[in-house]
């Protein structure tokens, strides 16, 4: 049996210590690789009762067809179906599906959108993201956010969005 020699200590830990640099480095690495961009504007939307008969038996569900125009960091059209479902317009959930069709900040392609909102007394919850696999084109791969922000009247976004090699 050999014991280290002082010499055979600081071979030991500098070989550990370049291990944990490289465990390090790779991290940094996969971290850098999920960069988050930001394409902000504006969008005007069409909301259309897909069922009016479903709408106005008042039944708690009802189906939406919505078109939209994006103008801004994403320039095109979308086009989609919601559910609404719900008591009253102040207790009720929605959730929809939307193909954005256009640019991404200079990037042309298509993805999915999906919805799901919840209103209550308390308030209200709002998740849009974009559905994974869903991007075509130089949009492949794309992940992502979709904020709503209703300024006044005027129906804002802010798409936080990774591409793998944007």
């Amino acid at each position: 049996m050999r014991t280290l020699t002082v010499r055979g200590y600081i071979a030991v830990a500098v070989l550990g210590l370049l291990i944990a640099l490289g465990v390090m480095v790779a991290g940094s690495v996969k971290a850098q690789e999920a960069v988050v961009y930001h394409a902000t504007g504006t969008f005007e939307v069409s909301v259309t009762p897909a069922d009016p008969e479903v709408v106005e038996a008042g039944l708690g569900l009802s189906r939406y067809t919505l078109a939209k125009t994006f103008s801004g960091g994403m320039t095109g059209s979308a086009t989609g179906q919601m559910l609404a479902g719900g008591v009253s317009a102040e207790e009720a959930t929605y959730i929809a599906l939307e193909r954005f069709v256009g640019t991404l900040d200079g990037r042309q392609g298509a993805f999915l959108l999906a919805h799901r909102g919840d209103m209550n007394a308390e308030g209200y919850t709002l998740s849009i993201t974009v559905v994974p696999g869903s991007g075509t084109g130089d949009l492949a791969g794309i992940s992502g956010d979709f904020a709503l922000i209703l300024e006044g009247g005027a129906h804002r976004y802010d798409l936080g969005y990774s591409l793998p090699n944007p």
